[in-house]
C-alpha cells in the first residue's frame, strides 16, 4: 500500500490533491462561507483550548509529585504554530489531547506507596515519578510506524483493541475521588466508611448528593457522546 490521500472525489472517482484548495476543491466555495466558518471555529477553539489545558491540569496536578514545572502556554504555541496549520492545509483531523492516554503514562511512571485508610480501605500515594523523554518519544515514534504497519494492523481483533482501552480507563480510575464516594453507596452502616480526609471536612449528606449530582452529569455527558448529532460538541 502506498502514503496518499484515501478520499476519493465521488464525481471523477480521483483521488484529493494533499493539499486543500480553501474555496473547495472545484473552487465553488463561496468567499461569505469563509466568514461564516469563524463563528463554529471559535467553538471548536474553545473546546481545544479546553480539552489541552485540562489535560495538562490533571497530569501536573500537586498530588502527582512532579518536580519539572508545567508549559502550558508551551504546548498551546506549538499546537497553534506548528500542529493546527499543517492539519488544516492537508486536511488532517485536528488531534486534541489524550486524557486517558497522558494519565495512564503517568501512572505507568510513578512509584506508590500503598497506605491503610482508618475504617478500612486502601489508597495509592505517589512517591516519586520516573520524568523523562524517552517514553513519550518512543511513543509517538510508534505511532507513526503505524502508517507502515498498517497492512498488518488491519488483521488485529477489535476485542485486543477494546481490551487496551478498557484496561487504560479502569487503571486511570485508581485514586478517583468520584468512584471512592460512588463506592460508599455500599456501604450502609456509616460508621464503617473509610476515613477519607473530605470525609473530615464536609457531611455525609452532603458528599452523598454533590456524589449524585456528578454521577448524574457523567451520565448526560455520556448520553450527549452517544449521539452523533451532537457528539462533536462534546468529545
Amino acid at each position: 500500500s502506498k502514503l496518499r490521500p484515501t478520499y476519493t472525489d465521488p464525481v471523477t472517482r480521483e483521488l484529493r490533491s494533499w493539499i486543500i484548495n480553501p474555496m473547495g476543491v472545484n473552487g465553488d466555495f463561496p468567499v461569505w462561507a469563509v466568514f461564516w466558518c469563524i463563528l463554529p471555529a471559535l467553538g471548536f477553539t474553545v473546546l481545544g483550548f479546553l480539552d489541552q489545558n485540562l489535560t495538562t491540569l490533571l497530569v501536573n496536578r500537586s498530588t502527582n509529585g512532579l518536580q519539572k514545572p508545567p508549559a502550558y502556554h508551551l504546548d498551546l504555541l506549538v499546537c497553534g504554530a506548528l500542529v493546527y496549520p499543517v492539519c488544516a492545509i492537508l486536511g488532517l483531523p485536528f488531534p486534541v489531547a489524550a486524557t486517558v492516554r497522558s494519565l495512564t503514562h503517568l501512572i505507568s511512571l510513578t512509584n506508590y506507596d500503598i497506605q491503610e485508610i482508618k475504617g478500612g480501605g486502601q489508597r495509592k500515594v505517589p512517591t516519586d515519578v520516573v520524568e523523562q523523554r524517552v517514553t513519550n518519544l518512543g511513543i509517538h515514534v510508534l505511532i507513526g510506524l503505524s502508517l507502515l504497519l498498517a497492512p498488518w494492523l488491519k488483521y488485529l481483533p477489535k476485542a485486543v483493541l477494546y481490551g487496551v482501552f478498557l484496561f487504560m480507563g479502569v487503571s486511570s480510575l485508581n485514586g478517583n475521588e468520584l468512584f471512592e464516594r460512588l463506592a460508599l453507596w455500599t456501604i450502609w452502616d456509616t460508621s464503617k466508611y473509610p476515613q477519607y480526609p473530605y470525609l473530615q471536612k464536609v457531611s455525609i449528606q452532603r458528599v452523598h448528593i454533590f456524589t449524585a449530582l456528578q454521577a448524574l452529569g457523567l451520565a448526560i455527558l455520556y448520553a450527549l457522546k452517544s449521539i452523533k448529532q451532537v457528539a462533536v460538541v462534546f468529545p
